[in-house]
């Protein structure tokens, strides 16, 4: 029987969705415990409501003399302030681990960064990958440690024991949950979680904009997005009334800088940077103008945006090596191949009606928030049942 849920996160904007998630689907069942060391009052994102207390990385462990047997912690991602808390729970309380990605596409020794950076962006932000003689090194150290008992773990060995901690991996879908499983090479159950559903991300009643004259690129200012390689492809192209919509009011600084002023030089006055944080509801008047959006990500990424798009209409282009694609595909969305499908004619055909209301449709049946919230509680009760 299911005694409480801990929830264990940063102050991130998804929280307040698993907030309301998890409360529709067990009212006063949860706690969440923020972490953070900064003294300032109250959280950036997170919305200040019952049963959300903020804890300081330092204070965490002790928080584990309090989960009680039937006790389930979730973590939203496994941020190293964690660490020490997962590795102090007893093996007879169930973990779920949010998977947010960046705790393993953005460390080397788990995947090299430059598989997702493309021809162009690559050439010009190229990582050097984790020596072959680390590699040789961290595979002897357990051996070493046979007659060097008391050598230390090293911060691999202690991220490898915590991911072989976690009894489930939650993911928005099967693909992406089977790329991260291959990765940090530990078997996991899948527990199926989305932070949006659809209602948090639109207003499903609106009706669509019919002209959509506008093209977005991208979600952010990180060198993933491989915005030099889309305009490379764009300059090719023949653009007409047309505005390039590029989201970059967040990311890396030196990053975001390079794409503006090569987006102002190859594209002049239809280069269209949005360069300040908007709310959603702004956002989304943005994008309702945009019929084609190319997001050139190799991995899951700008999940939100890109169901959002798809409710305004928008023909999206994906990259075949996202597994986002390969979820839309599987599911029978519209969504187009980047590196397949992406040229001056396709650019200037928009989806139809028909595409469109066939995307909201399989939308709907997929991602509406009754079906998130009783796909909820099946995945719960199956663990305590």
């Amino acid at each position: 029987m299911l005694n409480r849920i801990i929830h264990i996160a940063q102050d991130e904007k998804f929280i307040n969705s698993a907030y309301f998630q998890f409360e529709s689907v067990y009212p006063k069942q949860n706690i969440f415990y923020i972490v953070t060391d900064s003294e300032e009052k109250g959280f950036i994102h997170v919305k200040e409501q019952e049963s959300v207390f903020k804890v300081k990385s330092s204070e965490l462990i002790l928080l584990a003399n309090d989960i009680r047997d039937n006790d389930l912690v979730v973590f939203h991602s496994l941020a190293s302030p964690f660490y020490s808390f997962v590795l102090i729970l007893p093996k007879k309380i169930k973990t779920v681990w949010m998977c947010f990605g960046f705790e393993v596409y953005n460390d080397a020794r788990f995947f090299s960064e430059n598989k997702l950076l493309d021809t162009i962006t690559q050439k010009t932000f190229f990582s050097k990958p984790v020596t072959f003689k680390y590699r040789i090194r961290e595979k002897v150290r357990p051996f070493y440690r046979i007659i060097k008992p008391n050598l230390p773990l090293s911060g691999f060995e202690i991220k490898k024991k915590v991911f072989n901690r976690i009894d489930f991996l939650g993911s928005s879908f099967k693909e992406e949950f089977s790329t991260i499983q291959k990765l940090i090479g530990e078997k996991k159950v899948f527990f199926s979680f989305w932070y949006y559903p659809l209602e948090q991300i639109i207003s499903i009643s609106e009706e669509l904009i019919i002209e959509r004259p506008n093209i977005l690129i991208g979600n952010s200012g990180f060198k993933t997005g491989n915005h030099l390689d889309v305009f490379h492809k764009l300059k090719t192209i023949k653009i007409v009334d047309k505005k390039l919509i590029v989201p970059l009011s967040y990311g890396n600084s030196e990053y975001i800088d390079l794409i503006i002023n090569e987006g102002k030089t190859q594209f002049e006055n239809i280069f269209d940077p949005l360069l300040d944080f908007i709310s959603l509801e702004e956002y989304n008047k943005v994008i309702k103008h945009c019929g084609i959006a190319i997001l050139n990500n190799r991995r899951q990424q700008a999940i939100g945006n890109t169901i959002a798009l798809l409710w305004y209409g928008s023909k999206i282009f994906l990259s075949n090596q996202n597994p986002f694609y390969l979820y839309l595909k599987r599911i029978g969305i519209y969504v187009y191949c980047y590196e397949t499908e992406f040229n001056s004619q396709s650019i200037n055909e928009l989806l139809t009606l028909d595409q469109i209301n066939d995307n909201r449709l399989i939308l709907k049946q997929h991602l509406s928030s009754k079906l998130m919230q009783s796909e909820l509680e099946k995945q719960i009760n199956s663990i305590y049942g």
